[in-house]
C-alpha cells in the first residue's frame, strides 16, 4: 500500500480526474506504479489517523504477530475498547488484517506502506 500526502485534495481530485479522462480517450497508458492501492491524505487527515497511538499500535502487531486484542492492550497498557476500536479503524483503511486462530481474533500487519510521494505545496 503507497501513502501518498497532499496540501491539496481538489487540486489532486483535478488531476487525477484528468489523468483518468487521458486513459478512458487512450491518449495515456495505465501507470502501474500508479494504480497500486493508495491512501492519499492531507496532512491534517494524516495526523488524526496515524496518531502515536495508532503507530505504537501498528509497530506492535507487526512485531508480535500472535497476540490477540486483549494480550495487544494488557500488553500496551492500554483499554481493550480503544485498542479494539484502533484496530478496526486501521482494519477499514487496509493497514491491518484480522486473522482467526482458536476462536481469537489476531491482527496481522497487512504489509509494508510506502511513502513514495510526499507532496508538500
Amino acid at each position: 500500500m503507497k501513502l501518498k500526502i497532499v496540501e491539496d485534495m481538489e487540486e489532486y481530485r483535478k488531476e487525477s480526474d484528468k489523468y483518468v479522462e487521458e486513459v478512458i480517450s487512450g491518449k495515456k497508458k495505465i501507470d502501474p506504479e500508479r494504480a497500486k492501492k493508495t491512501l492519499i491524505m492531507t496532512p491534517h487527515i494524516f495526523a488524526k489517523v496515524f496518531s502515536p497511538e495508532r503507530i505504537r499500535l501498528i509497530l506492535y502487531v507487526k512485531k508480535n504477530k500472535e497476540n490477540n486484542i486483549y494480550k495487544l492492550a494488557k500488553e500496551l497498557g492500554r483499554p481493550y475498547e480503544g485498542v479494539h476500536r484502533d484496530i478496526k479503524y486501521l482494519e477499514g483503511i487496509g493497514i491491518i488484517k484480522i486473522k482467526t486462530k482458536d476462536k481469537k481474533k489476531i491482527p496481522t500487519f497487512s504489509g509494508p506502506i510506502e511513502f513514495p510521494d510526499f507532496a508538500v505545496a
